[in-house]
């Protein structure tokens, strides 16, 4: 592709870098090429955000929202806050995609995203940016009618040889929850549940079985008959929900009236 080494000798000359490295059997980018190539996906990204505004501006619509939500945010900050949106704006787009939070945060960053609602536990990357929403500790919880929902004060060792629906094995919860048990020396929860967040029917079947589990306690605003069990998890088991947006992102009207509603405002 005689084009393409042109165009990648072009931008050597202009940078007075070596961008690639040519030995051995194939191309691969230097680390200062890295460094470009993460510097011209941003612009990439701006120029995306630019053309589409510029696009409903001529059309003369409310626009396109592009909301990233997880199974945890869906319904207890997005769509809460869209209740509120949508009727404001009867022509607005909104493209709502669900998924994991680190799926989430590369969306975001490459511009597929306009923002997105998510639980992190560590910063995220320096190509985003994060608002606190508001903090959600986990708990651990049973039914109300559970022989151990009576009780004033617990162990970890009081729960051992009890089942649980627990979150999958990669979350950052289950593998805390995991190390804390190791820690004192007990068998690791057994789980019989495995679940990548806890919905309605997830809370549902704990409230009519002898299952634990460990859950954000936001998930409990639902009213299911469900009793936080007085077990002390600690500073490990909290979690901040953030808004989630690309540093140096051109903010429309729209992402500024949603990040309003998600923070609290009224608009």
């Amino acid at each position: 592709m005689p084009a393409l080494s042109k165009s990648l000798q072009r931008l050597e000359a202009d940078t007075g870098l070596a961008l690639l490295d040519r030995g051995g059997r194939g191309l691969r980018l230097t680390s200062a090429g890295l460094a470009f190539r993460e510097h011209a996906e941003k612009l990439q990204a701006e120029y995306r955000d630019a053309v589409r505004h510029a696009m409903e501006l001529r059309v003369g619509e409310a626009g396109l929202l592009r909301i990233g939500a997880t199974g945890a945010t869906v319904d207890s900050v997005v769509t809460l806050a869209l209740q509120r949106l949508l009727p404001r704006r009867p022509a607005l787009r909104v493209q709502l995609t669900q998924g994991l939070s680190d799926d989430l945060n590369d969306q975001v960053a490459s511009g597929k995203l306009d923002l997105a609602v998510t639980p992190i536990y560590t910063d995220v990357p320096a190509t985003l940016h994060q608002e606190l929403i508001k903090e959600d500790a986990l708990c651990v919880a049973a039914a109300r009618g559970h022989p151990l929902a009576g009780r004033r004060k617990l162990a970890l060792r009081d729960l051992a040889g009890q089942r649980w629906i627990l979150p999958q094995p990669t979350s950052f919860a289950r593998k805390a929850l995991d190390a804390r048990y190791a820690k004192a020396g007990l068998d690791l929860p057994t789980a019989a549940l495995e679940v990548q967040h806890f919905s309605r029917g997830t809370l549902a079947l704990l409230a009519v079985s002898d299952l634990l589990a460990v859950l954000p306690q936001s998930a409990l605003d639902s009213g299911a008959d469900i009793a936080v069990l007085p077990v002390a998890l600690g500073k490990p088991f909290r979690r901040s929900i953030v808004l989630i947006t690309r540093r140096a992102t051109t903010w429309s009207p729209l992402m500024k009236e949603f990040r309003a509603l998600v923070m609290g405002g009224s608009c």
